[in-house]
């Protein structure tokens, strides 16, 4: 594989971006899938529609047929041009090519605007002679000068679409504006215009204000815009009951992506009452009519689950294929994870590979991650951190914040190629302003990381890497790095790479207190006053935090202590011994010493020389000197007494 070609248009991460359960498509997705489909005819229109899309004046419909060819073998123009249309197939009548051909000729070399209009329909449809989009384009221009509207309208349409002419969106707009004063087909065109801003300025309100005439006036592709937009607008119960309602008349005339906006309705309960049974009905019926989504969307179904339809990987595997097979790019993404997870088929990492690159070659931007995932880790290949890089690159360039996120990360640690310490932060700042959350977390790693490189290297006291250590983890603190924050407070109090300063040592460790650690710290910093005011009080809510959070026999023992003597607390002695005899349990030498010391001085009658013993001897075989003095001198006072 070699990314270097020209782009072609078209372990927490892993967790992330694998959907256990079905979602809907996001609104921007939606607009992706309807900005394509604004680029091509929604419909394909038969001969006989687009006849009456350019069928002639009231009149000239209304006439009878044997009147019609009196007056056309008579040499009246607009009566051959008539009768042109009609032979080729509209208002009902069977479609004869030939002699559609014949009298538009006829009417066409009398100068009639609508036979030339006729001709260049039959030109652009093929009908009774060879296509040719480019001569019906210039036949329309020539009729629509004449007056015709409708040549007009379809020489906007061409013009909006580039068939037979450029694609020239601004000179269709006026042509469209005109139409639509009396089509339906033009009213929706013109919307798409300002929907997109495409040849106008943007007025989403004007565009929907254009799709609701249109609606109205019968034109299934504008009920189906117009579903669309209200789909995803999202503006409350009322929106989505008015989606519902345009995308089921366009639905009942055959637009299959109307169908499979349904099948999104009632699967998320978006303007009708949720049924998953429902909504794959319409993904079954959208499916069938040719929608990929749908058939993706089935695919995604087995795979979950949904209403009736239990999980089934190889039937999901099933319609996933059917959709890639016709250049579903996130088929083509869910095929590589079933290759790679063994889900439906055999587990096999090369296929994976393989379908991640189609997939991103196709145009899926997540896939570029995953491929780079697989080429750096040597899943199913040779790792290659070179290549695995660029694919990350290529997700970055897409506005994929994960694969901004994974190429930043390449650039921060070097990965694939030179490291760029500054460029590969500003990659991750960004992805994390996109809302993925992990890039901060890989800034923290990479400076915590660098810093306790840096203190672990250190070769002295003195060395200046320390300096650098102490730098990279303020950074890493900042950003919320609970360990590089304790780490930083180490340094600070005791002076590596840096000053001493145990005020601002006792602020990071603050940050730190998650970590039993941290709060073992803050407590004897405030309990002992080491270089900050003593507070008996907070420390002791330090001791107790720790005890009971994390079963710290030393800060069993401190809570103890504190609860025995009354020091920062209440004196509680009872409360104080049972925390004292958990820590001693614990082999916390200092508990069992107190305990005994508790005992020799009769604490609330509590005086008990053999119970000082047995406490007196668990701290000395702990390796309590004090403890083990005290025991050998009562030893002796009882042996003399």
């Amino acid at each position: 594989m070699d990314f270097s070609v020209e782009h072609r248009e078209g372990q927490d991460k892993l967790a992330v971006s694998l959907n256990t359960t079905l979602t809907p498509l996001a609104p921007a997705a939606l607009l992706g899938i309807f900005r394509g489909e604004l680029d091509t005819p929604m419909i394909v229109r038969g001969a006989t529609q687009g006849v009456e899309l350019l069928g002639p004046a009231e009149f000239w419909g209304r006439l009878p047929m044997l009147e019609l060819k009196r007056m056309a073998h008579g040499g009246n123009a607009r009566a051959q041009a008539e009768l042109a249309w009609r032979h080729a197939g509209g208002t009902g009548h069977e479609c004869r090519p030939a002699e559609a051909l014949r009298w538009a000729l006829n009417s066409a070399e009398l100068e009639c605007a609508a036979g030339m209009g006729v001709l260049g329909w039959l030109l652009h449809k093929g009908l009774g002679l060879p296509r040719d989009d480019a001569e019906a384009a210039r036949l329309f221009a020539i009729a629509a000068a004449g007056g015709s509207a409708l040549a007009g309208f379809a020489l906007g349409r061409m013009r909006y679409f580039g068939i037979g002419v450029a694609r020239d969106v601004a000179a269709a707009v006026p042509l469209l504006r005109r139409g639509a004063k009396y089509f339906p087909e033009a009213m929706e065109l013109l919307a798409r215009c300002h929907f997109h801003g495409r040849g106008v300025a943007e007025d989403r309100d004007a565009a929907r204000r254009l799709w609701r005439r249109a609606a109205k006036a019968g034109n299934l592709e504008a009920s189906y815009c117009l579903g669309m937009v209200l789909h995803v607008d999202g503006k409350g119960r009322g929106r989505a009951v008015e989606a519902v309602r345009h995308l089921e008349a366009a639905a009942a005339g055959g637009i299959p992506g109307a169908m499979f906006l349904l099948g999104q309705c009632a699967m998320f309960g978006s303007g009708m009452p949720r049924d998953p049974d429902v909504a794959l009905a319409w993904y079954r019926k959208s499916a069938a009519a040719g929608n990929l989504d749908a058939e993706f969307e089935l695919g995604e179904c087995h795979a979950l689950g949904a209403g009736a339809t239990p999980r089934h990987a190889t039937t999901a595997l099933k319609h996933w294929r059917a959709a890639a097979a016709r250049g579903h790019a996130r088929a083509l993404l869910k095929i590589g994870h079933a290759h790679r997870n063994g889900d439906g088929v055999a587990e096999n990492r090369s296929e994976a590979l393989r379908h991640y690159f189609l997939a991103a070659e196709k145009g899926e931007v997540q896939a570029w991650v995953w491929l780079g995932e697989c080429l750096e880790n040597g899943d199913g290949g040779a790792p290659d951190p070179v290549l695995a890089r660029k694919a990350y690159a290529r997700a970055a360039e897409a506005g994929d914040a994960h694969g901004r996120a994974e190429y930043g990360r390449c650039l921060l640690r070097g990965i694939g190629g030179a490291a760029d310490v500054a460029r590969g932060q500003a990659e991750l700042a960004h992805a994390l302003r996109m809302g993925w959350g992990q890039a901060r977390g890989e800034i923290e790693r990479f400076w915590f990381d660098r810093g306790m490189r840096l203190l672990v290297e250190a070769a002295s006291a003195a060395d200046p890497g320390l300096a650098d250590a102490v730098t990279s983890l303020r950074r890493a603190a900042t950003l919320g790095h609970r360990r590089a924050a304790f780490m930083l407070a180490e340094c600070l109090r005791h002076g590596t790479g840096t000053a001493i300063d145990l005020p601002e040592a006792l602020r990071w460790y603050r940050q730190a207190a998650p970590l039993v650690d941290a709060q073992l710290i803050i407590a004897d910093l405030l309990y002992f006053g080491r270089g900050v005011e003593a507070d008996l009080a907070e420390a002791f809510q330090w001791y107790l935090r720790a005890a009971r959070q994390h079963q710290d026999a030393y800060a069993m023992y401190s809570s103890g202590y504190c609860l025995l003597h009354g020091e920062g607390v209440g004196r509680d002695a009872a409360a104080g011994v049972r925390w004292l005899r958990r820590a001693a349990a614990q082999g916390e030498a200092d508990a069992c010493h107190e305990l005994a010391l508790h005992h020799l001085r009769g604490d609330d009658g509590a005086a008990s020389t053999r119970a000082a013993l047995r406490w007196l001897r668990a701290a000395a075989r702990l390796g309590h000197a004090e403890a083990g003095k005290r025991l050998a001198a009562l030893e002796g006072d009882i042996e003399a007494g």
